[in-house]
């Protein structure tokens, strides 16, 4: 026993030394000799920490080949997809929003902040403004899908699910036709911890082969109050949405918003527009919804902080709500490594002067309020047919990376994890197509999703560390001339998705820490071509 504590303290250790070191690392590597070094220090590593998790007792996971999938809608088979709208076809859009919050966030208990790992408590010291889910219900006359998105650092997939099988209950007592329920994270860094990596790190790890022997649930950064209360609001925002569905049209169009993204890491490769589907009730006096999309990540108030803050998203709602009169739904897309530009902004001094203590925060008002506007001020939409055609496919991860089978091991990773063999695991995850109109194409990824892989520019043989190409057409070069929006962080949370010639090393970027491995990108891009050959 005192062996694996001492092995348990030393990978603490070997994790922490990987974020330390990562966050001063040189991340412009280009010598191939330093390229090798840190390819065989990452193999060190990954070994040694697989070589520790394995004395740590494996949770009660299924073997593979016995899981039982729950949960899941497929969406709509091949023969069920439109290429022109059906005799009558009518947009019917409902919309819901809610607050998350139980009022208890600060001072009343373990409510950990998600963003960066911490060996500290990181619990929430202060709360800024509130955090929602919001719900937009969609049909095109035939069967209803809803997509609700949280105010959440990350959902894992058994999350979704769970609140999924809930809302089953209720639409099968409505006799409701549900044809897909997709639910997605902003991926704030600066919430509650919905996703479980952010809590006690050194408990979950000392406890947790006691724990899974006696099968005792391992504890993480989820606040199970907390949890239980974003179920229930959840299912009511789904349940409202429904209620809320009136007739309309659809409209789309997109605002350049290049000059306020940056991309952190290389090739540069972003989606530069904000999408906006927006929908006009039939009825008049009716609010308009408008269902947003951009690949910005929300780390204005930083990622290691214990202030609560739905960042941006929550400053571009108030400007809609008051300027528009309009609802607001966002969700986020491809946005690995996909941050703010704010070098040109400048908050008004009576901003600056209200959050002196903490400028960053009169940033994120401003922000938000100059993507707002850009959103506002689009011009030249095109009506959407009344087409909604969507399809999701379950699909295996291998987990190749042994820090994220050390977390799971010690509950800080609450995705649906299964045995494939002898030490080998596996997550089970899902991806998604769905057409609106003819002319739009949404990619549906459970993860942060490398641009590159949706838009192209992928790393060649000559600017990739392995001296390989990516051998996958881009998500807009299957689509052709169809406009490619990518609804990222959706039905769970896989962390990053790379090219395969792009990973690096822990040592000298973050996102190869939190992703499941270096072949993750070619999973999700093989398995979306081939489901979107299915359909097309």
């Amino acid at each position: 026993m005192n062996k694996k504590i001492t092995c348990i303290i030393l990978t603490v250790a070997i994790v922490l030394s990987c974020l330390t070191v990562n966050a001063f690392a040189n991340t412009d590597v280009t010598n191939p000799a330093e390229q090798k070094m840190y390819t065989v220090l990452d193999k060190a590593v990954n070994a040694l920490v697989g070589g520790i998790a394995a004395l740590i007792v494996t949770p009660d996971w299924p073997a593979k080949d016995n899981y039982k999938s729950e949960n899941f809608y497929p969406g709509l088979t091949r023969d069920e997809f439109l290429d022109e709208p059906a005799e009558n076809a009518k947009w019917s859009v409902g919309y819901s929003n809610a607050s998350i919050l139980t009022g208890k966030e600060v001072g009343g208990g373990d409510y950990y902040v998600g963003g960066s790992l911490s060996v500290s408590k990181k619990l929430a010291t202060y709360q800024y403004d509130d955090q929602k889910v919001r719900t937009v219900a969609v049909s095109d006359g035939r069967g209803i899908t809803l997509f609700a998105c949280l105010d959440a650092y990350g959902l894992a997939s058994t999350d979704v699910r769970a609140i999924r099988g809930r809302f089953a209950q209720y639409a099968k007592e409505q006799n409701l036709n549900i044809t897909s329920i997709n639910i997605s994270v902003l991926h704030q860094h600066s919430c509650v911890d919905t996703f479980g990596m952010n809590g006690d790190i050194v408990n979950a790890l000392f406890t947790s082969s006691v724990r899974n022997l006696l099968r005792r649930k391992l504890p993480n950064g989820q606040n199970p109050e907390y949890m239980e209360n974003l179920y229930n609001v959840t299912v009511n925002s789904m349940k409202n949405a429904v209620a809320d569905m009136k007739p309309g049209t659809l409209y789309y169009g997109k605002a350049d918003v290049a000059e306020y993204i940056r991309d952190k890491r290389a090739p540069e490769v972003f989606d530069g527009n904000l999408h906006r589907f927006r929908f006009v009730p039939d009825e008049s006096g009716q609010p308009e919804t408008w269902i947003c999309n951009g690949a910005i990540h929300c780390v204005g108030n930083g990622a290691g902080g214990t202030e609560l803050t739905a960042d941006y998203p929550y400053y571009m709602e108030k400007y809609i709500n008051e300027n528009y009169g309009a609802n607001f739904f966002f969700i986020q897309g491809a946005e690995l490594a996909i941050s703010d530009q704010k070098k040109d902004i400048q908050p008004e001094q009576e901003l600056l002067d209200k959050y002196s203590d903490n400028e960053g925060y009169a940033y994120i008002i401003t922000y938000g309020q100059i993507l707002a506007q850009k959103l506002g001020e689009i011009t030249g939409e095109t009506e959407v047919e009344p087409i909604f055609n969507i399809a999701h496919k379950e699909i295996w991860l291998k987990i190749d990376n042994n820090i994220l089978v050390l977390a799971a091991k010690g509950g800080l990773l609450v995705n649906s994890v299964a045995k494939s063999g002898p030490g080998k695991y596996e997550i089970l995850t899902e991806i998604g197509y769905a057409e609106f109109g003819k002319n739009i194409v949404v990619p549906i990824i459970p993860g942060e999703l490398a641009p590159e892989i949706a838009f192209g520019g992928a790393d060649t043989a000559e600017t990739s560390w392995y001296g390989e190409n990516w051998a996958y057409d881009s998500f807009a070069d299957l689509a052709g001339e169809r406009e490619v929006i990518v609804f990222g962080i959706t039905n769970d949370q896989i962390g990053y998705i790379l090219t395969s010639n792009n990973w690096h090393s822990y040592f000298t970027e973050n996102e190869e820490i939190v992703s499941t491995g270096r072949y993750a990108g070619e999973t999700i891009a093989g398995e979306y071509t081939a489901l979107y050959n299915s359909f097309n």
